[in-house]
């Protein structure tokens, strides 16, 4: 994990695990005084695809709840 502070960006790559590759970048972008525009991306691919063809829909489904507990917490702290 890689912390930009200047650009205001955070990179994650893939160390190790069931992927052939994973990358996802968090980009802050101010929209005010107090808000701020949280940009999420993210790309993988599993190594092996009969696991990526079984596992893809429920990775794809862990992560809407991830983000889902991200803005949760976020709200629940700064608003």
């Amino acid at each position: 994990m890689l912390l930009n502070r200047e650009e205001r960006r955070i990179d994650v790559s893939y160390v190790d695990g069931p992927f052939r590759f994973l990358d996802n970048r968090w980009h802050f972008e101010p929209e005010g005084e107090t808000t701020c525009a949280v940009n999420f991306y993210i790309n993988y691919e599993f190594k092996n695809r009969i696991l990526g063809a079984m596992m893809g829909s429920m990775f794809d489904r862990a992560f809407r709840k991830f983000s889902e507990a991200f803005e949760g917490r976020a709200d629940a702290i700064y608003d």
